[in-house]
């Protein structure tokens, strides 16, 4: 792991940043970094606030040991009340479920690069999280599945959303409905990773790809990013306007260089 500048801690998420990346580590490591209310309650701040830090220019998420994220920890108790009926249970997991969406939200609409680096098991929200990042890579260990419809789960935290424009309607449906286990090599050939390394380079690997992005033109990033995202629900002649302004607005500081302003005397 890099060394760090700052460091932030939370009891079950830690942040560090230097040199322009934030690092995001899950730090569940003795259950595989599974989610609970709790993680979710420390990850959301860590992951807004990276999001508008002008300091950051890419952001790292990953977890602690052997895992990236198990996916919900199905063994953790709750610390609500009991609920006075099936609906008012409803209506509170509705209200849970949405507010830590806004999670994957964030990290897929945030103007910087988002690397997901995929240390070993990624499941359920695990993977949904993945799936909000721009880049995976992942450890040859890596074993990923969506898991959800194994515990009687349908999915959650954009996940659905995430894979069906990554991998295409069919294989999104595959990914979810037979929730098959994917060593990392078959989930490369899936298009679920972008990249498979060895374990003991993995961090060597997303270190130097997470500061080559972080020197880059944030400005372009952030118009790259906004017209990718409006490619998914737009048409062409949208986009072709959107990125004729992003690449004026994108390329001033070069066009400043190049001296392509007239200057006026008064």
């Amino acid at each position: 792991m890099p060394m760090t500048l700052a460091e932030t801690t939370a009891p079950t998420v830690t942040e560090r940043s230097a040199d322009g990346v934030s690092w995001i580590i899950l730090n569940r490591p003795d259950r595989l970094n599974a989610v609970t209310p709790e993680l979710y309650d420390a990850l959301a701040p860590i992951v807004e606030r990276v999001a508008i830090d002008p300091d950051v220019r890419c952001v790292v998420l990953t977890g602690a040991g052997r895992a990236f994220c198990a996916g919900r920890d199905l063994k953790a108790g709750s610390s609500e009340s009991a609920a006075a009926s099936a609906g008012a249970w409803i209506e509170r997991r509705i209200d849970y479920l949405r507010r830590h969406a806004r999670i994957a939200r964030t990290l897929h609409l945030m103007g910087k690069p988002t690397i997901a680096m995929v240390n070993g098991a990624c499941a359920g929200a695990g993977l949904s999280l993945a799936g909000a990042c721009d880049i995976r890579i992942a450890a040859r260990s890596a074993v990923l599945t969506s898991a959800f419809v194994k515990v009687g789960l349908s999915g959650d935290m954009g996940g659905t959303w995430f894979w069906s424009r990554i991998l295409g309607a069919g294989k999104a449906r595959r990914l979810y409905l037979l929730s098959e286990r994917f060593e990392s090599a078959a989930a490369k050939e899936f298009g679920l990773v972008d990249e498979v390394v060895e374990d003991d380079a993995l961090a060597g690997t997303v270190e130097a790809m997470s500061r080559s992005l972080a020197n880059g033109s944030a400005r372009a990033y952030r118009y790259a990013k906004e017209a990718l995202h409006a490619a998914e629900s737009t048409n062409l002649d949208a986009i072709l306007d959107l990125e004729a302004s992003h690449m004026a607005m994108a390329g001033i500081d070069a066009a400043l260089t190049a001296g392509e302003f007239e200057t006026r005397s008064s």
